[in-house]
């Protein structure tokens, strides 16, 4: 077994208990969640440290969360970061675009949350594409992918959000959507950001034979049930 591979940090900037556990939750599996309540403590934690993206809420106590995003930028322009806002004010959405930052509009985020933490696990870490792409050339042949369905792997790896997949490929939605079912199953996992992410361990291991085992046990234990 290969060494444990040690999780980016996502920094987590939101006031509301209940609402930071749901997003810590959305993220941990694949980030080590951060929490601030504040823009003080949010702005204290960007001066200590590097974070591997972040998700920041516009309306903070003490202030607005887009100055912790300014600062954020300040630090690592090209990290990661979605912002939460309640409204649709042109002003916040306007200022959001030109920190480079991706938003939505609260309480409707699940999906948004889910397409970020897949974009960010493809730039979190600093991985040569060559070595990405031949992660996912052995796992093709170790799990029998189609060459579409590699093509969609790889895509997702280097951050395209899903909905573009189809446009990038010249194919329907409809055809992607069938296709992503038939690479998940392969690889035995539940979600494009588990294959992501299995896909970048294999890399960083340098060989997909963790990741191939552990599809195939995750199909045999499926057959058992």
């Amino acid at each position: 077994m290969g060494p444990k591979t040690a999780r980016p940090k996502i920094l987590i900037v939101e006031d509301e208990p209940e609402l930071a556990a749901t997003l810590a939750r959305a993220t941990e599996r694949y980030f080590e969640p951060a929490w601030v309540a504040s823009k003080a403590a949010a702005l204290a934690q960007v001066d200590r440290a590097e974070v591997g993206a972040a998700i920041v809420d516009v309306g903070l106590p003490d202030g607005d969360g887009l100055d912790v995003v300014a600062r954020l930028r300040e630090r690592q322009a090209d990290l990661p970061i979605l912002v939460l806002t309640g409204s649709n004010e042109p002003a916040t959405i306007n200022r959001a675009q030109m920190l480079h930052a991706e938003y939505c509009v609260k309480p409707f985020f699940t999906t948004n949350v889910a397409g970020f933490v897949q974009r960010a696990l493809a730039r979190a870490a600093a991985l040569p594409k060559a070595r990405l792409e031949a992660a996912v050339a052995q796992l093709s042949r170790e799990q029998k992918l189609s060459a579409r369905e590699a093509q969609i792997l790889i895509l997702s790896v280097e951050g395209v959000p899903r909905r573009h997949i189809a446009e990038v490929l010249g194919v329907s939605e409809n055809t992607v959507k069938t296709q992503i079912r038939s690479l998940l199953e392969k690889l035995g996992k539940q979600t494009i950001s588990e294959a992501v992410w299995a896909v970048r361990t294999t890399a960083e291991r340098g060989g997909a034979a963790a990741t191939v085992r552990g599809a195939r046990a995750s199909r045999t234990d499926r057959a058992e049930d």
